[in-house]
């Protein structure tokens, strides 16, 4: 049996210079920030405000991210999302509107991607061991192919507030779009004009003249220094990174396998792309959900999109040597 070792980055890597920069760029009395624990990671709020209500703002977002959870954490065993995957039927599924928008809203990024997004991806993700089931081994291929069978977002339908199964054995993950959802969400009950919303290293910020300095983190499995590779200054924008540095590990034979599989070939994707970050003026979920799907195609690919889109982007490609090369979209913002 091949042992493996796992690692997981922190995913406030990310932003691992937001802070420092924050208390000279955003450095005023009105300025106020809590923090916390969810999905696995932290999040962070600063926003500025003449009555900061500080325990209400708080006990809001952690009750707003408690029924998130609830809906669509797969390590929660009596979730919507965990009854859902275990429900063994194809009939209809009642759902809550809050799961539906999302579930919904990630075909877009299956279309974008040709499928290489893809939320039923989950039994691959559990196969490779970087689900919430217990890890053994490194999967054969026959075990691959088997799973295979039902991964695809094409075998799940939903229609209003009901989804269902096209085949029992499909299983859903929303990892990839549900912090950026939950980042929107706490956004909208706090209101406030300037604010700054972190999650698991997925930003949004509102201003009315503020420069929110976010920085991109170096993408090596190495960079325990919490070194910087770009810093990004925005403004009314969500930023979202995928990579290949966050959660990972190294079996016996020195080969590497990262948590994005992907869903049609069954394997982790192999790529020189370290990181992609995503700038969107609009929703944090869309720079979430973007920037997974494009992290699984080809940098020639992503760069084609980001030319035709009013999205930007940052890839951050490792070259053979170890160095790092930063491929900028068009209009990406300059430090």
């Amino acid at each position: 049996m091949i042992l493996a070792r796992k690692y997981s980055l922190p995913l406030w890597l990310f932003l691992v210079c937001l802070f420092t920069i924050l208390s000279i760029s955003c450095a005023e009395k009105e300025f106020y920030e809590f923090s916390g624990k969810t999905m696995g990671t932290d999040y962070t709020i600063k926003y500025s405000a003449k009555l900061p209500n500080q325990s209400n703002n708080k006990d809001k977002v952690d009750q707003l991210l408690e029924d998130i959870n609830n809906q669509m954490s797969t390590y929660i065993s009596d979730s919507e999302i965990s009854r859902f995957n275990t429900f063994n039927d194809t009939t209809w599924f009642a759902i809550s509107d809050e799961f539906a928008y999302v579930v919904t809203s990630s075909f877009k990024y299956y279309e974008i991607s040709n499928g290489l997004y893809d939320i039923t991806v989950m039994p691959l993700v559990n196969l490779w061991g970087f689900g919430p089931e217990i890890f053994l081994d490194i999967p054969s291929k026959t075990q691959i192919d088997s799973v295979l069978q039902f991964v695809s977002q094409d075998l799940i339908e939903i229609d209003g507030n009901k989804i269902k199964k096209k085949d029992p054995r499909v299983q859903i993950d929303l990892s990839s779009i549900a912090k950026g959802y939950a980042v929107d969400q706490i956004i909208e009950i706090l209101d406030y004009k300037n604010i700054m919303v972190e999650i698991g290293g997925e930003v949004r910020t509102i201003s009315n003249g503020k420069i929110w300095q976010i920085g991109v983190s170096t993408p090596s499995i190495s960079n325990f220094n919490n070194d910087v590779e770009y810093i990004v200054p925005i403004t009314n924008h969500s930023l979202a990174t995928s990579g290949n540095y966050r959660n990972f590990y190294v079996d016996d034979d020195k080969t590497f396998y990262h948590h994005e599989i992907n869903p049609l070939s069954g394997y982790p994707i192999q790529s020189s792309l370290g990181s992609i970050s995503i700038l969107t003026n609009t929703s944090c979920m869309e720079a979430d959900g973007l920037s997974t799907a494009l992290y699984m195609m080809d940098t020639k690919e992503v760069k084609n999109f980001l030319d035709k889109s009013n999205f930007e982007g940052l890839m951050i490609v490792q070259n053979e040597d170890g160095s790092f090369e930063k491929i900028f979209s068009n209009n990406f913002p300059k430090n």
